[in-house]
């Protein structure tokens, strides 16, 4: 009897583990997110709209635990906003709330996360510029936030605070029909367009396309989810500010819009109209973008790095950017990555963390604002342990600030004015003696 409950128990657990997908790390503007194996969610760098969930408007170079969050399963970072998906399929949002992006009518920005209200049962989250998707565990996908470049899927231009439900348009025997978009497993967005992958291993695309970022030369955005045609059946899915990228069924991948290696601000000098296939290269089992450039996992847990390099996120050593995938000869047995803006993270099969690319905000979680151009191991690990030669560091870096500290450039600007100031008193009072003396 022990045994059947034990295999009814598996049975009725299973379907919930594969049901929920996404990262375990991911970066925005500046700031980044951990899911550690304990499902707690570890923030860093910027946090000038609260994106880093911990009360306060304060940067940190070092990763601090997200408090208040139950049991964790999933995260994703929006532009300056961040996401976090419990096991129970609701949905928790915090940071920058510009354009309802929290699912909040009130447009304040939340230091701390806050509960999704009156939707649940979400199976992944995404976080794209100024708004943020959802995929529930029914094959829906919900948006909510900006939609001036059709984020949201749902046939209109006008934002929402709330969640509304994504339409995909169809045509057969020269009839168009919209009808709500179903039997997706998984979703991926950055900046203004999305993409969402079906049960079938079809790709449905909508929003911005200024770059053909959704596999098709046609209009500026795309209203309704639309079919991306050209490619196989496809297993994964990831989506760059201007580009799209996915993973087939026999480890190729396939790329459309924007080369983010020509790309310079909001021009660029290269694109795709249609997905092409890159040749020549490894069989993959994973794939991910920052908003510039692309990641990959080979079968043989080795990483690669295409697209724009100016703050060194391809972690090759140097600034050199590259519209071809380039092995990162010092990332091994490697089983999870993600991007961001300007970063990098890489996680090995023994939990170690990886980063490296720009770090203005600390983004990077190594303690300090250095940028790398080569991975770096930062001090966290995805069992969620710190280093203690990170902590005794960051002591022995805080004692030597205080010892120091009357040589920094801002106690000798003070010291200069209080000479200046008691020099002036000086000078008046011996003036006055002579004036007295004359008198």
């Amino acid at each position: 009897m022990n045994a059947m409950r034990q295999i009814l128990l598996f049975l009725l657990l299973t379907p919930l583990k594969f049901t929920v997908s996404g990262q375990r790390v991911d970066a925005g503007n500046g700031h980044a997110l951990i899911l550690d194996k304990k499902g707690n969610v570890w923030a860093i760098g910027r946090n000038n709209f609260g994106q880093l969930g911990d009360g306060t408007l304060k940067n940190s170079p070092s990763p601090k635990k997200v408090k208040n969050l139950p049991g964790i399963v999933a995260i994703s970072r929006g532009y300056d906003h961040s996401i976090a998906l419990d096991k129970n399929g609701n949905v928790y949002l915090w940071g920058r709330n510009n354009y309802g992006q929290l699912g909040s009518s009130s447009l304040s920005d939340q230091k701390s996360p806050q509960k999704l209200l009156h939707h649940t049962n979400f199976s992944a989250v995404e976080g794209g510029y100024w708004h943020t998707v959802g995929l529930k565990k029914d094959g829906t996908v919900w948006c909510w936030g900006h939609n001036f470049f059709a984020e949201l899927g749902n046939g209109t231009k006008e934002h929402s605070a709330w969640p509304v439900e994504v339409l995909q348009r169809t045509t057969s025997n020269a009839k168009e029909t919209i009808s709500v978009l179903t039997d997706v497993v998984r979703i991926a967005s950055v900046g203004y367009h999305t993409l969402a992958l079906k049960k079938d291993g079809s790709v449905w695309a909508w929003g911005g396309n200024s770059y053909n970022e959704l596999g098709k030369k046609r209009e500026e955005f795309q209203r309704y989810a639309m079919q991306v045609e050209g490619i196989p059946k496809i297993k994964e899915i990831a989506v760059g500010w201007h580009h799209s990228v996915a993973l087939d069924d026999d480890g190729n991948i396939w790329v459309w819009g924007s080369d983010p290696a020509f790309q310079f601000k909001e021009e660029t000098k290269k694109s795709y109209d249609h997905p092409i296939c890159l040749k020549g290269l490894p069989k993959f089992t994973k794939i991910a973008c920052g908003s510039w450039h692309s990641l990959a996992i080979d079968e043989n847990n080795k990483v690669w790095a295409w697209g724009k390099n100016h703050f060194g996120m391809l972690g090759t050593g140097d600034t050199i950017s590259r519209s071809l995938p380039m092995l990162i000869p010092q990332l091994r047995n490697i089983v999870d990555i993600g991007g961001g803006c300007f970063q990098s993270i890489a996680v090995d099969a023994t939990g170690q963390i990886f980063t490296f690319g720009d770090n203005p905000s600390g983004q990077l979680g190594i303690g300090n604002y250095s940028r790398c151009y080569s991975p770096k191991l930062m001090p966290l690990d995805m069992n969620g342990v710190m280093s203690n030669d990170f902590r005794s560091s960051q002591k022995e870096s805080h004692s030597s600030l205080k010892k120091e500290s009357i040589f920094n450039g801002e106690f000798l600007l003070k010291v200069l004015k209080y000479f200046v100031f008691l020099s002036s008193i000086v000078l008046n009072i011996v003036l006055f003696r002579k004036l007295r003396h004359k008198h």
